[in-house]
């Protein structure tokens, strides 16, 4: 049979279709998705007979009776291209400030204060995917992520808060392409929305910390609104 990606249309080489799993991934748009409602009468079971996902490249996982910890590092080829770029717009700035001093008017040190702040986001932003882990911990009472050596906001929460966890996509329009992220979140029992983690960069990523952290928990995986597809 024919599959053709839930998000773009394409059709999927065989290459890239895991029949024991279910799952195709599209190389045209970097989709992961289940085609198991395709196939007749194959996959119209409950939803908590999915298959699992594997553990991502790169993740490392630890699970005993007490705890569950699962790391992995930042660092992807992208921060080789955001260097560049970070180092063309800090030296650009470098550049300007040497001239800039030289004068006695303080309109050209004032002009680009804005840039220097993005400046200096990035630069940190760069330096913290080439150092920074993070780590999840899971254990009956907590659920915390924690992000270093370089500071980074983290996240706790109280599992019995947790009512159940899931996974979102998001899609960034530029002139000329096209990129998608992935976010882990949380609904919690008293109604709300949490975001957990943002910006992975794999679908794999966000919807193996789901399983896991689920199991972990004894959480039943049930359908959200809006989540990715699985």
């Amino acid at each position: 049979m024919e599959i053709r990606c839930k998000r773009c249309d394409a059709e999927i080489p065989v290459e890239d279709v895991n029949i024991d799993r279910l799952m195709a991934k599209c190389k045209r748009c970097n989709a992961v998705f289940g085609f198991a409602d395709s196939l007749d009468g194959v996959g119209q079971g409950r939803r908590g007979e999915r298959l699992d996902v594997p553990l991502p490249k790169g993740f490392k996982m630890q699970r005993s009776g007490a705890g569950l910890v699962i790391t992995w590092r930042w660092f992807s080829l992208k921060y080789i291209f955001l260097t560049v770029f970070v180092l063309f717009w800090d030296g650009f700035l470098i550049f300007w400030y040497s001239m800039a001093l030289r004068s006695d008017d303080w309109l050209p040190i004032l002009f680009p204060i804005i840039h220097v702040a993005v400046g200096v986001g990035l630069t940190y932003s760069v330096l913290a995917g080439y150092l920074n882990k993070t780590r999840i911990q899971v254990t009956p009472r907590s659920l915390e992520i924690e992000h270093g050596p370089l500071p980074w906001p983290g996240k706790r929460l109280e599992a019995s808060y947790v009512k159940q966890l899931y996974c979102k996509e998001r899609i960034q329009h530029s002139r000329n392409s096209t990129s998608y992220s992935y976010e882990l979140r949380a609904v919690t029992h008293d109604g709300g929305d949490r975001k957990l983690l943002k910006g992975l960069e794999e679908a794999e990523q966000a919807l193996y910390l789901e399983q896991e952290i689920e199991k972990f928990l004894r959480i039943e995986d049930r359908p959200i609104r809006g989540e990715l597809e699985r």
